[in-house]
């Protein structure tokens, strides 16, 4: 696929290799990390890991925030400059491959983490979510059910940035704090859209759909 000129290529670069993503995501949910940890974390070389840690550097998704002597080496410890999101537009110009690459490495820890929290009493608590509604949709309705979702992950980093903040400002209080995930699942079932039956136009062929669990 070749991409349009305007696409910022960087994006490409950083997401051309599947631990890139796997360290942009550890540093943003840890605050910040170096490549030290990280490579024994994800059990790579150090070599490795430091290499592509420079690339995420290199293209702006990450930056150094401080240095530590150990063992007479210097660690170099990096933060995210910001989340990781692909927008819509520079997801259709991403190629095929790497989109279902993407989906799978990301589904793959989505689910294996979710599994584990539910054996732990992580949907317990009130306010946990586990939802699932079918939907049929138009065009037209499908790119407004996307705005609404992108929205939400947008009101979700703010209310993590207030979050942060509020942290900030009582350092050394015995504040609690609850590690949670968010995860957004959209995704076409099977082919076209669904047909219309003859003399109902914008009506689902099917009307009944199964209840909600």
């Amino acid at each position: 696929m070749t991409l349009p000129d305007e696409f910022d290529g960087a994006l490409l670069k950083a997401l051309g290799h599947p631990l890139r993503l796997r360290i942009v995501e550890a540093i943003t949910e840890r605050g910040e990390a170096s490549p030290v940890a990280l490579a024994r974390e994800f059990q790579q070389p150090l070599a490795t890991v430091s290499h592509h840690t420079r690339v995420l550097r290199d293209l702006g998704w990450i930056e150094l925030v401080r240095t530590q002597p150990r063992r007479g080496a210097v660690e170099h410890f990096y933060r995210a400059t910001t989340r990781p999101f692909i927008s819509d537009g520079e997801w259709a110009q991403l190629p095929v491959a790497m989109r279902r690459g993407l989906a799978r490495q990301t589904l793959r820890r989505v689910f294996a983490e979710a599994s584990q929290a539910g054996g732990a009493g992580g949907f317990d608590d009130p306010g946990t979510h586990l939802d699932r509604m079918p939907l049929e949709l138009d065009a037209r309705g499908w790119r407004e059910l996307s705005e609404a979702l992108t929205a939400v992950l947008k009101r979700a980093d703010l209310i993590q940035r207030r979050s942060d903040a509020r942290r900030m400002r009582a350092a050394g209080a015995d504040g609690s704090v609850t590690t949670s995930e968010l995860a957004i699942l959209h995704f076409r079932i099977g082919g076209e859209l669904s047909p219309t039956a003859p003399g109902r136009e914008g009506a689902p062929r099917h009307e009944q759909r199964p209840s909600l669990p």
